[in-house]
């Protein structure tokens, strides 16, 4: 019985949680590192793709029914893992602090491993030689030289049917927290700009920032509140 509830006990750091570390270290680190315009649209660039793959791939997956192949599942065999890494490496771009980007991967891949070999194993259980022949195709989480061929069907049995209430949520939350990030650059340096008086005027884009978080926040409650049905991934 010991052994067990051993089995079942989390890691410290694992799947569920690794985004939220990340954003407070993130937001931690906006109080320190600098951030310029380079890194700036960097960031919200990959943010900009990883909320593209998770819409898509959300779009294209038909869990527990068939062994999904098409549009996202074409390019890599977890694109919804994908579009994880995308989104919070651009929060640890966003931060300004070089080592949580240089440290995220392996971060990734110790909280991510054990779910996707237990996922892969499930697969492989189910639909035996398919899998197989798929896996040895396809990428597990990023594309390749060959798989990359694939984007131009990515929307390939795409449904908006599939779309749920939650993921619109995560959505406006994704970006609340990357304007957020922003918010406490802007502060930040609008602050030691004025201990060196170098400015004195109201800087106004902080105050924008901060509605932009507040409004994203605001939608993501309604939206979430108004689900008809829960949304466990």
């Amino acid at each position: 019985m010991a052994n067990s509830m051993k089995d079942k006990k989390h890691p410290l750091l694992n799947r569920s949680n690794l985004r939220d570390i990340t954003i407070i270290v993130a937001l931690i680190s906006a109080l320190v590192y600098n951030l310029d315009i380079v890194r700036l649209i960097l960031s919200f660039l990959l943010l900009s793709f990883g909320c593209f793959f998770h819409y898509v791939t959300k779009g294209v997956l038909i869990r527990n029914v068939v062994l999904c192949k098409d549009g996202t599942y074409s390019v890599v065999r977890h694109p919804y893992y994908m579009a994880n890494y995308l989104i919070d490496s651009a929060f640890c771009l966003l931060s300004g602090n070089v080592y949580l980007l240089l440290v995220y991967p392996f971060l990734f891949y110790w909280s991510y491993g054990p779910t996707i070999r237990k996922e892969e194993n499930v697969l492989a259980e189910i639909h035996g030689e398919a899998f197989l022949r798929y896996s040895l195709d396809v990428p597990q989480i990023f594309p390749d030289a060959f798989s990359i061929k694939s984007w131009r069907a990515i929307i390939n049995g795409f449904s908006k049917h599939r779309i749920t209430a939650n993921e619109i949520s995560r959505f406006a939350r994704f970006w609340a927290t990357a304007f957020f990030i922003t918010f406490i650059h802007a502060v930040k340096e609008d602050y030691f700009a004025r201990l060196n008086l170098v400015s004195l005027k109201t800087d106004y884009s902080s105050l924008a920032l901060l509605l932009l978080v507040v409004i994203l926040m605001t939608i993501s409650f309604v939206v979430r509140s108004k689900r008809k049905t829960p949304d466990t991934e």
